[in-house]
């Protein structure tokens, strides 16, 4: 075992995958580290050539895309995987797939992928809120568009004060049958703007009672700036 992971890490021909998968349905409550763990195990059973990380606890070389929220659905999420030698990237989607627990799904891998992101510019993320009320609806719309919303929220053990300011790039809101839709395009990891966990947070506490009409979250897409 120690020879072949010393040989992975000397290949100079490493590979990178971006791998893109759906959290929906239960999988919608496995915490980002559970996530982690599941990917690596799934790896693991179908013998996937990957290049592993130095140090006395080897794992699979991967990145992550931002953690997604516990109870929060995606269509989106991906990791990235740096690999030993190339890949059918179709036999890695249909054998990763049949490894994963029911809601997660691989939708495509692309290989070989080059990462052309800047650093340090974050990412535009679309969401959509799904609402039973139209009331309760139009009253989580006006709080996501009013740059000067004010929220506080506990961070790193004390309470901070935030301001939705650019957060929110557009929003638009619909109605499809007994449903009521917010789609908006949130900032994520730009310094000074509040995350899209945070708005959300405190969004449910300004609704109060009734924020179980709020009945889902969905990430649709993630871009970088």
């Amino acid at each position: 075992m120690s020879i072949q992971i010393t040989e992975n890490i000397e290949n100079p021909e490493e590979i990178k995958a971006k791998i893109i998968y759906t959290k929906t349905l239960q999988a919608r409550y496995v915490a980002h580290l559970d996530n982690i763990d599941v990917m690596c195990k799934a790896l693991r059973r179908i013998q996937l050539p990957y290049a592993v990380t130095q140090g006395c606890h080897p794992r699979p070389k991967l990145s992550f895309a931002s953690p997604l929220p516990l109870g929060h659905a995606s269509y989106c999420e991906y990791f990235v995987v740096t690999l030993t030698e190339p890949i059918n990237p179709e036999w890695l989607k249909e054998r990763l797939t049949k490894e994963l627990p029911n809601g997660m799904e691989v939708l495509e891998v692309i290989t070989p992928y080059h990462d052309k992101r800047t650093k340090n510019k974050g990412d535009c993320v679309k969401y959509r809120l799904i609402f039973d009320n139209e009331d309760v609806c139009f009253k989580a719309f006006d709080f996501l568009n009013n740059p000067e919303t004010e929220f506080e929220i506990e961070s790193k053990g004390r309470m901070r004060q935030y301001k939705i300011g650019s957060a929110v790039k557009k929003s638009e809101m619909r109605h499809e049958g007994k449903n009521y839709l917010i789609v908006a395009d949130f900032m994520q990891g730009v310094a000074e703007v509040p995350s899209v966990s945070k708005i959300i947070t405190a969004l449910s506490k300004f609704l109060g009672d009734n924020k179980e009409s709020l009945k889902l979250i969905e990430r649709l897409s993630i871009q970088a700036l």
